[in-house]
């Protein structure tokens, strides 16, 4: 296996797993839990995530939460290193655009809002949600990339980790053609389902798959890691015992053969 292109240590691919896994976390739960604090003030279901910037008068809970979940959600994607280097771009671009989100709230509507008062650049607002949504989507659709799968195909049985890869792509990717579509063809649905915060919950499907799959992607490279630890001490084993089982003038005239090749955990 050639790690010649470099995986983190150890220590270093812990935290890349723990950024993951808190990223799923919030990608999950904070979209709802802005959407609680909305109903605690007072105030029902927003059209869209995006409108509890303005919900609550000087923005309140809800604001700090939408504007945190962001920035933490962009400060993890954008620093985070991805396992080549266009998996490190996707996830550049993707916090960028979480950052642009934060940064640009949508434009303001005193008739929505009666206490808003106009952001930065509003006309931003719309163009950095839909390519933060499509970041996402090319980062399921990726799946860490070729590195990745370079390292499942040097394990026994191969197909079966890589069948595993493809299976966690699944229910991010349902989820977020769900999402799509019901964005392109909710309008004629409006009159007979109102009151139906369409473009909320297409926002948190978004979300949604794309937690999902940070996480699930954790749980495989956390799996991956065991089982290269595993047959990398299997290797060192038998080759010990080969090395004790030789002959000793065997040993002086045979040149030593090269040592096992360490395992390098996948961040």
């Amino acid at each position: 296996m050639d790690t010649s292109h470099g995986f983190a240590d150890q220590s270093i691919g812990k935290t890349y797993r723990r950024l993951r896994f808190l990223a799923g976390a919030a990608l999950v739960g904070m979209p709802l839990l802005t959407a609680l604090s909305g109903f605690l003030s007072g105030h029902s279901l927003q059209d869209s995530l995006s409108d509890y910037y303005f919900v609550v008068k000087d923005g309140g809970v809800p604001r700090t939460l939408f504007v945190m979940f962001l920035t933490f959600l962009g400060g993890v994607l954008f620093s985070y290193r991805g396992l080549d280097e266009n998996d490190n771009r996707i996830h550049n671009f993707a916090g960028l655009f979480a950052f642009g989100v934060a940064l640009f709230p949508m434009p303001c509507s005193v008739s929505g809002h009666p206490y808003c008062q106009p952001g930065l650049l509003p006309v931003l607002h719309l163009p950095s949600a839909g390519l933060l949504y499509l970041s996402a989507v090319a980062s399921v659709l990726y799946g860490g990339g070729p590195k990745l799968k370079e390292v499942l195909n040097s394990f026994t049985s191969p197909q079966i980790w890589l069948k595993r890869l493809r299976g966690i792509k699944i229910i991010p990717l349902v989820l977020m053609t769900i999402g799509i579509v019901t964005f392109l063809f909710h309008k004629p649905f409006t009159d007979y389902f109102p009151g139906i915060s369409w473009i909320f919950w297409v926002e948190y499907l978004g979300f949604l798959g794309f937690g999902i799959y940070w996480v699930r992607l954790m749980l495989l490279i956390n799996t991956a890691n065991s089982e290269g630890r595993h047959l990398q001490a299997l290797r060192t084993e038998k080759a010990q015992k080969e090395e004790a089982a030789a002959p000793p003038a065997l040993r002086k005239t045979v040149k030593p053969a090269p040592q096992i090749e360490q395992w390098s955990d996948i961040p």
